[in-house]
C-alpha cells in the first residue's frame, strides 16, 4: 500500500508515523546490508588474487631493487611495479642504474 493511500483509507497519523518509521528502518538496514555484502566480496576478490601473477598466475614475491620492493613472480619471472615505483627507479642516482639492478634479478 502506497502511502498516498494510507490518509484515503481511514489511517490515522500515529499509524502514518510508524509506516514511515518502518520504511526508514528498513531502508538503513539494506544499506547497511549492502555495504557490509560489498566489503566482504571486495575482501574475497583480494584474498584470491593478492600476490598473483596477472601473467601466469603463480606466486608473486617482494625483491629489492635499488631500495625499492617490486614484486616478482616465482614462476615466469616477470618483475611488476607497484604505482610510483618506476618513477622512483627512474630517478634513483645510484651508479649501478636501473639495468644493472635488472641484471641481478636474473
Amino acid at each position: 500500500m502506497a502511502l498516498n493511500d494510507l490518509g484515503s483509507s481511514g489511517i490515522t497519523r500515529e499509524e502514518e508515523y510508524f509506516y514511515r518509521r518502518n520504511q526508514e528502518l528498513i531502508e538503513k538496514k539494506r544499506s547497511e546490508l549492502d555495504r557490509l555484502r560489498h566489503e566482504r566480496e571486495s575482501e574475497e576478490r583480494k584474498t584470491l588474487h593478492w600476490m598473483k601473477c596477472p601473467k601466469c598466475g603463480g606466486q608473486m614475491e617482494e625483491v629489492d631493487m635499488v631500495h625499492i620492493k617490486v614484486d616478482r613472480c616465482s614462476h615466469c619471472h616477470g618483475i611488476y611495479f607497484d604505482q610510483g615505483e618506476l618513477e622512483t627507479l627512474m630517478e634513483a642516482q645510484e651508479p649501478t642504474g636501473f639495468l644493472t639492478a635488472l641484471r641481478r634479478l636474473f
